[in-house]
């Protein structure tokens, strides 16, 4: 006779990872992290951070990645591409960084085998020293218009090459897009509206879920405001804050955006102009993450550190206990 169990095992639960940009500057530490130390998995650093700085980062089991930009100027020869990706590798080596977090942003999609080229090499040359190689990528204005579009980066390469691909879940409406002649011509800076809202969010997310896997896709959330006058010349600013300053009298009450899931405010400043401000906060923050869970998405990030404020901390704290 053979005894049969029926007891079932409990799928593996995924960790939930934290890993907002920090901004490295004169005046900051690691103190500015402290407080929220034990929410945070990684951090992509802009700038220039001392060893001391990565030590500490290490020291309490957050992984850190350099953030770097760049141009078609930077790629343009075999030659150029070669001495980048090596200036990486040294850096990683010689500074600790746990790997290098590329932030190419708007390249010409003419460009996308040479960048593709680009992508090998450095995953293959971080690879081989035991580094990770990240990339940013976004969902406007050509990926909503047209599944199909060619971009800089290919998807199928950015699958193959990277370990982690960070979703930009922000920049829906570009506010200083308004008023600005230079960016005249994309259209993800025309309009007034919030930098993200639920509904865009979502569809971004999809867009990347069905050409990398979840595993390796990090739901980038916005930390800031947009902020438009609405009298007069329309001007718009994104404000890194969750609620409007330089109000005249008590400020108003937000108003939620049920369908958005964004808190829109309408107050006049100081000089007498009125502002629509559609807030990044913790009750737009809570949607997005529950929006997170509802996709399996176990990776969530800030653009960036500075602007988290501690509401929005406490509730990325619960999701992540959740």
């Amino acid at each position: 006779m053979v005894s049969v169990s029926c007891k079932q095992e409990a799928p593996a639960t995924t960790e939930k990872k934290v890993s907002p940009w920090f901004i490295y500057k004169d005046g900051t530490s690691f103190k500015d992290i402290e407080p929220v130390k034990e929410i945070i998995n990684s951090i992509s650093v802009f700038g220039n951070p001392p060893q001391s700085f990565i030590d500490e980062c290490h020291q309490n089991h957050i992984e850190v990645y350099h953030a770097v930009g760049g141009s078609e100027a930077n790629i343009d020869s075999s030659e150029k591409i070669e001495a980048l990706v090596n200036g990486y590798v040294d850096d990683c080596k010689v500074n600790g960084y746990d790997g290098i977090d590329l932030d190419f942003e708007h390249l010409n999609p003419d460009i996308q085998a040479k960048y593709s080229g680009f992508l090998q090499l450095a995953s293959q040359k971080l690879h081989a020293v035991g580094k990770k190689l990240s990339h940013c990528v976004s969902f406007y204005p050509a990926s909503y218009r047209d599944k199909d579009a060619k971009m800089f980066y290919d998807p199928n390469v950015l699958a193959q090459t990277c370990d982690l691909v960070r979703v930009m879940c922000y920049d829906m409406y570009f506010a200083p897009g308004v008023d600005n002649p230079e960016l005249k011509d994309r259209d993800d800076c025309m309009g007034v509206g919030p930098t993200a809202n639920y509904p865009w969010a979502k569809e971004a997310m999809l867009f990347w879920i069905n050409r990398i896997s979840k595993e390796k896709l990090m739901m980038a959330l916005p930390a800031y405001a947009n902020d438009y006058i609405v009298t007069g010349s329309l001007k718009g600013r994104q404000v890194y804050q969750s609620v409007p300053d330089s109000v005249i009298g008590v400020l108003p009450p937000p108003t939620w955006l049920c369908y958005e899931k964004v808190n829109m405010y309408l107050y006049d400043n100081s000089k007498g102009d009125r502002h629509l401000f559609f807030a990044s906060d913790d009750r737009s923050t809570e949607a997005l993450l529950e929006l997170a869970d509802e996709l399996k998405i176990s990776q969530v990030g800030f653009w960036h550190f500075d602007s988290v404020d501690p509401q929005m901390w406490d509730v990325t704290d619960k999701w992540k206990k959740k």
